[in-house]
């Protein structure tokens, strides 16, 4: 066997070659290094989000069917409106229509019964499809063809009421059919590709701010048949569309490419849901969201407020608080007539003349100032009209009537000649609902007891349902008093009586209250029927003076708009008409 000894390697040699080899690794490293570092610095940064958090919950996104604040205000921002209003003020300004319909252009006819409406040219939805006459027709149409929640509000076009009031019995069928069919020949009609006239049985000067409101907004035909409603559906118009979304718990918006308008600052929102205040507040002070937007406890808010590593802001608000008792089964204080058989579910027990009693006796009980300390932490306002504090002819017709105060004697007076005694105790629940108008609800109903038990002959027992089945309760009947919220569909004083208080539009049947007073009825129309602001401002002292007197609601607070946001954001506008617009906030 040959055995070969090799000669040992040169060091001077082999250590050239590793030299040579650690070189070109680092020479390697450095221009992988280099080109990873140029794709970094040169690469597009991702888009930001703006994260906003709230307690509201949604309810509905079928224009047709929606009547709460938070599915309103996703409507509101992923659908345009027909009319809408310059930020931060009352102002209407055209939003899809061309222009603000009036006497003056010629929107308006001399007689006020008829409204042409001209939308903008090459219109279109999120998926293309072109919006124009016969678009905005079927919409208007589809709302009185399914008559949700909302469409009483358009119960001034010609054609409606007689629609509304034929039974949809099989029997009634054919007399169904030809009402339909005299609405949509007569209430709303096509003029030519981009125009529409509604005409009006009466004048009702309200009905150009209703077009600024969500049950104008039209919606995409192909999506929206006239057969049902269908909640969980937006076909954007608006700045932005809904790209997805989980129910009750996170809603995506993106930037609408086919939006006519100026582009939403931020081309992606998130609205993220919280159940509580509390954890609303959590996610505000760790940073998990740019914006808190309804509802942080009042407590809450001061201390941010005192925060300086966050901005708040607070503004006016037209929302209002109130009791609404269920007069089912009352005359008709104007005493001209009963109510018509059938038109509510039962009696109850503040229906009849001892009812109006202990109404009254209620109201002189009331302590406003107990709500805004033990639940608000005194950042609302007491309340004593259903017209707010600022709107045209607010009047304190409450204040006048029962005091600013609660006058036990007056109380106990009253309740006593409706024949209870402090042996003899008048036993009332009271309902409310503990989520969808925020954690501070618990205690106004516990201050309400406090107030009412006070006079010594009444015992108050609080009970609760959540507002799904809180709607459906009071529309049935069920509760003779409970505590309900508003905020304004248009912007008009108007909506705090006509929706309230009229009883032929079906307005107070629908708040569960089935109040009816024809002479309410009549000034209610005369105001809306009139521009002339005297006029109108002394029907509105009437209108407010028999609301005192017959005490079918007891209007119980006025709130706040408050808004905590990192000092990164900016674009919030705290509207008057409570529209939170996100297409024109910013993060930076």
């Amino acid at each position: 066997m040959n055995l070969v000894t090799p000669e040992p390697a040169t060091p001077v040699r082999g250590g050239s070659r590793r030299l040579l080899a650690i070189v070109v690794v680092i020479v390697v490293i450095l221009l992988v290094g280099g080109a990873a570092a140029y794709v970094v610095l040169t690469a597009p940064q991702p888009a930001r989000v703006l994260v906003v958090g709230t307690t509201d919950d949604e309810i509905t996104f079928d224009p047709a069917d929606a009547y709460d604040y938070f599915s309103g205000n996703i409507i509101q921002n992923t659908m345009a409106m027909l009319l809408t209003y310059v930020p931060g003020t009352t102002n209407l300004t055209p939003d899809l229509l061309s222009e603000v319909p009036s006497l003056t252009n010629g929107g308006i006819s001399a007689d006020e019964l008829t409204y042409t409406l001209h939308l903008r040219a090459n219109l279109k939805f999120e998926d293309g499809t072109p919006i124009n006459a016969t678009v905005l027709k079927y919409s208007l149409d589809r709302v009185v063809k399914l008559n949700g929640e909302p469409a009483f509000l358009l119960g001034y076009v010609v054609g409606t009421q007689e629609y509304w009031t034929v039974p949809g019995d099989t029997a009634n069928a054919t007399r169904k059919d030809s009402a339909w069919a005299n609405y949509t020949a007569q209430g709303v009609q096509i003029v030519d590709a981009l125009s529409v006239k509604v005409t009006l049985r009466q004048k009702w000067s309200p009905f150009v701010s209703l077009l600024a409101f969500t049950i104008t907004a039209p919606v995409e035909p192909k999506s929206f048949d006239t057969k049902k409603f269908y909640p969980n559906v937006i076909v954007s118009s608006g700045p932005y569309r809904l790209s997805t979304y989980l129910p009750h718990q996170r809603y995506e918006l993106t930037a609408n490419p086919n939006y006519y308008g100026t582009p939403p600052k931020m081309s992606r929102v998130t609205i993220v849901r919280f159940t509580t205040a509390v954890d609303l507040k959590l996610a505000m002070k760790t940073g998990a969201i740019d914006v808190a937007y309804r509802s942080l406890l009042p407590p809450d808010f001061a201390d941010f407020a005192t925060n300086s590593a966050v901005k708040t802001q607070q503004g006016d608000s037209p929302v209002i608080r109130y009791l609404v008792f269920n007069m089912c089964g009352a005359a008709d204080v104007s005493a001209i007539r009963p109510l018509p058989a059938g038109k509510c579910p039962h009696t109850t027990v503040f229906s009849d003349a001892s009812g109006a009693l202990l109404r009254k006796a209620l109201a002189y009980a009331s302590n406003r100032t107990d709500i805004s300390t033990s639940a608000y932490s005194g950042t609302v306002a007491p309340l004593y009209s259903l017209v707010p504090q600022g709107m045209f002819g607010h009047q304190d017709a409450f204040k006048t009537a029962y005091g600013a105060s609660p006058n036990l004697a007056a109380a106990q007076s009253l309740l006593t000649q409706a024949g209870f005694s402090a042996t003899n105790k008048f036993v009332v629940k009271l309902w409310y609902t503990p989520s969808h108008y925020g954690d501070p609800e618990i205690f106004v109903a516990q201050a309400l007891k406090r107030a009412w038990e006070a006079t010594g002959m009444v015992t108050v027992n609080l009970d609760l349902r959540e507002w799904t089945d809180y709607k459906a309760a009071w529309r049935a009947g069920d509760f003779d008093v409970f505590l309900l919220g508003w905020f304004p569909d248009y912007f008009d004083s108007d909506d705090y009586v006509f929706p309230f208080l009229h009883w032929a539009s079906g307005g107070s049947a629908s708040f569960g209250n089935w109040y009816h007073n024809a002479s309410m009825d009549t000034k209610i129309e005369a105001q809306a029927a009139t521009a002339d602001p005297t006029q109108r401002a002394s029907l509105f002292g009437d209108i407010q003076s028999g609301l005192a007197a017959d005490v079918p609601y007891i209007p119980l607070w006025q709130t706040k708009q408050t808004v905590v946001f990192k000092p990164t954001v900016s674009g919030i506008v705290l509207d008057p008409i409570q529209f939170f617009r996100y297409f024109t906030i910013s993060v930076s």
